[in-house]
């Protein structure tokens, strides 16, 4: 973790709301600084797909995905904002180490793109989706077989 406080945007301007959720995949994901999860994420947040909710719940899933992929690097590749909402297209990259939705650890390096779609009130997102081709990364992490969980969960 950095030594230095990772600033995060004030405001409710499309540009801050992109600016904070670049935060989400460049700091929370790759650095680990889960503790911006506090200042981007409304104690209200739901996100619906695996059913986790407020900052928490950021935390939860973060923490299962750099389990899987201990040296991920998200970076932002592009993003759109338009009213409270901001979509960001990301380049994921690591080695899978741990198990990662119903893929067990292969060993094996990926690089896909996620697109995530956040939801504000205010400053804070209230809502999140996230979306990325699983065949491809099976095909790179070499897996032919998934085991579908039962639950949403990280």
């Amino acid at each position: 973790m950095n030594s230095v406080p990772t600033p995060v945007p004030a405001g409710d301007s499309a540009e801050a709301r992109k600016q904070r959720i670049a935060l989400l995949f460049e700091h929370i994901i790759t650095r680990g600084e889960l503790h911006l999860a506090d200042e981007l994420f409304h104690e209200d947040f739901r996100w619906p797909q695996f059913a986790l909710r407020g900052p928490e719940g950021v935390r939860t899933w973060v923490r299962a995905f750099r389990t899987a992929f201990p040296d991920i690097s998200d970076l932002v590749q592009e993003q759109w904002a338009e009213g409270d909402t901001v979509i960001t297209r990301v380049e994921c990259s690591g080695t899978q180490l741990g198990p990662f939705r119903g893929l067990p650890p292969s060993g094996r390096r990926a690089t896909f793109t996620a697109i995530g779609i956040d939801r504000f009130r205010g400053e804070k997102v209230i809502e999140r989706s996230a979306h990325f081709d699983i065949t491809d990364v099976m095909r790179q992490l070499d897996h032919t077989t998934l085991e579908v969980p039962l639950e949403a969960r990280p």
